[in-house]
Formats: structure tokens, sequence, C-alpha cells
């Protein structure tokens, strides 16, 4: 069974929507022209929560899952989730105000948020060790493959008109066949909640890397079709492009992060965190799209990493039972940052009275410097 091969990739296949309410983003100036024609009221930080809000149903639904999970088990929760995947394409797609478009996206996260963390622990079910850390790379690029993909067809989609860009979506219907097909249901443990449930200075400072990583790598995905397009000038498709090449380099350290990590061992998530600072401080050199691109690679490449590597210290770290907990944490804390990023790096620079399209990206460099603060203190306490 672990080593079939259908498993392996109808596991992975269902991380490919994980990151894809990010998909959207390129279109943000366009989507603001449709929606503020229709309510004057409907602000650009308004429309921008169309790319996060999904997140704020992800971080409600993780706590969800765990409830859902004792009802109907993984692999029924997991194709809930694919569902609401599916309906929420449609919805957005038909909406006929911002309001019910931004119901079709908290449906989007609350599918999602159902299996986020089983698409890790479900990985635990069947692979251990090494294979394990081959698999939570594998799926960490698969997210981005994911975020590639549904970012290429709905910048194409934009051809046909803004609103196709949500029928990128229907691509949920073959993953749930897949997944219904070639994965088996997984037994559910019922265990106390005292052995299930850490939260120690540990966990929290988990919550706070992945809280930080999450604003500065949606912060980016946000902000670059912002800074290309109303600020300097260029094309939309220019910031699909360049959103593309960001997911691209996602995918790439995700397939060799298991080589990464034997090399670098405790270090690897140093290395990704300074990549992200570095990243982002390439946006604000001014009007040079090749430090963009140089940016973008860094930033794409940095957030699988990083966030392979801490899931991959969760596993190592953890009782077997605590891992799907300590995961959903994480995984919350994340989702909380993203909620927060229009807040933080849009609504809160406005009131200030501060510049709005290259500010975001020293902020998000300086948090990501604080990270590796964090990351400094858990690592002295191990030693």
């Amino acid at each position: 069974m672990k080593n079939n091969k259908w498993l392996k990739f109808s596991l992975l296949s269902i991380s490919l929507f994980i990151m894809s309410h990010v998909a959207i983003a390129p279109a943000i100036p366009k989507l603001y022209d449709v929606y503020h024609a229709q309510d004057a009221s409907v602000s650009l930080a308004s429309v921008e929560t169309l790319v996060t809000i999904p997140a704020m149903m992800i971080m409600v639904a993780v706590v969800l899952s765990n409830v859902l999970v004792t009802k109907l088990g993984k692999k029924r929760t997991v194709e809930l989730g694919l569902a609401l995947i599916f309906i929420s394409s449609l919805v957005t797609f038909l909406a006929s105000s911002f309001q019910i478009a931004l119901i079709g996206r908290l449906l989007l996260g609350l599918g999602i948020g159902l299996y986020n963390p089983l698409s890790i622990s479900m990985i635990s079910d069947f692979y251990r060790d090494e294979q394990r850390a081959g698999m939570i790379g594998l799926r960490t690029a698969t997210m981005n493959i994911g975020k590639t993909i549904t970012t290429f067809i709905a910048g194409y989609a934009m051809l046909l008109g803004t609103r196709y860009i949500f029928l990128v979506y229907l691509l949920a219907v073959p993953v749930l066949i897949l997944f219904h097909v070639f994965v088996t249901e997984v037994p559910f443990e019922e265990k106390e909640l005292s052995k299930i449930i850490i939260f120690d200075r540990d966990v929290i400072l988990w919550m706070l890397i992945t809280f930080f990583i999450g604003m500065a790598y949606i912060g980016a995905t946000v902000k670059i079709p912002s800074l290309l397009v109303m600020h300097y000038g260029y094309d939309e498709m220019v910031s699909s492009y360049l959103l593309t090449l960001l997911a691209f380099s996602g995918i790439m350290i995700g397939v060799f992060f298991g080589y990464v990590s034997k090399v670098l061992k405790g270090q690897t998530l140093t290395l990704m965190l300074a990549m992200m600072a570095l990243g982002n401080c390439f946006f604000v050199l001014g009007n040079q799209l090749v430090f963009f691109y140089i940016g973008a690679v860094l930033i794409g490449a940095s957030f699988v990493g990083g966030m392979s590597a801490i899931f991959d210290a969760i596993a190592q770290h953890y009782p077997r039972e605590q891992i799907n907990f300590v995961t959903s944490m994480a995984i919350t804390a994340g989702n909380v940052g993203v909620i927060l990023t229009p807040l933080v790096l849009t609504k809160l620079l406005g009131l200030l009275s501060l510049e709005t399209f290259v500010t975001p990206f020293y902020i998000t460099a300086g948090l990501m410097l604080f990270s590796l603060a964090i990351y400094a203190m858990l690592k002295f306490k191990k030693k």
C-alpha cells in the first residue's frame, strides 16, 4: 500500500488547492473595477479580502475538522472539503454582487480548511521517517504546483471575462474522484485530550513563525500585482507571470527539500527565513523588473522550504498523537497572519498616511528578521 503510486498521487493531489485561494490575486485590479462600478463603497482593501478571506474560514475549519473526523472519518472529511471547493466555484462565478462573491470565497476557505491538517497528518498514517519527510516536501511542493496551475489558468481566464477566473476551482472534481478511488479510510483512534493537546512555549514560538511567514508570503502575493500594475503601470499579465514564477520556484525547492534538509539539517529554516527577507528587499529597489523576478524566486522558494522545515520539525519532535494538533495550531497561526495582511499592509498604512505600494515590502522583510530571532530561541532551548 505504501508503495502504491496512485495512493501517493491521490494523497498529494488534495494539496493542490491549499494555496489556490491566492490564484485570483493577478485579477485584483480588474475585480476592483467590476465591484467598485457596482458599488462605490467597495474599496481596494475590500477586494483584496477576496484573496485573504478564505484564510479566515480555513482557520475556523481547521478546528471543525477535528470534530468532523470523529463523525465522518478522515476520508469523508477530505471529500466533503473538496465538494465545498467545487460549490464555491459556482457561487462566485454566478455571484451578482460583491457580498455574494465573498460568501463563495468563505465556502472555498471552509472546504480547504476541513482537510488542510489532514493533508499532513494522513501522510504520517501511511509513511514514516525519510519517506514521511520526502512526502512532506512533495506535499508543500504540490501546494505550489496547485497555486501555479490555478494562477496560470486564472490569468488566461481573464481573457474570457473577469468572473471566469473563479471556474478554476472546478478542478476539485477530478481530484475528488481520485481520492475516493485510491485512498483507503484510516481508522480514527480516540485518545484523551490531555494526550493529544499540547500548548507549551515551543508551540507558541512555532505559531509566531508561521504567523509572520503567512503574512510575508501572502503580503507579497497580494501586493506584487498592485505594485506592478497600479504603481509602475505594467500589464496584468506581467504580474501573473511573476506570481507563476514565484510558485514554480516553490515547486522546485519542495521537490528537493529532502536533500536540502539532509545537508543543512537545523539550518534549513534559518536559510529560508533569510531568503524570504532578501526576496522582499528586492521589491523596494525601484522599478527594476529583473529585481522583481529575483525577489519572486526567493520568496516562493523560501516559503515552501520554510513551511516544509517547520512541519518536518514538528513531526520529528512531537509524539505522533500530538502532530495533528500542533500542525493545526501552526496552520491556524499562519492563516491569522493571512487574514490580517490587508489590515496591516493596506488599511493601517493608509490610516498612518504612509505609502501603500512599496512600504509593505519593508515591513515583511522586517518580520522575517524577527522570525529569525524567534527560531534562534527555539534552537537555543534544544541545545
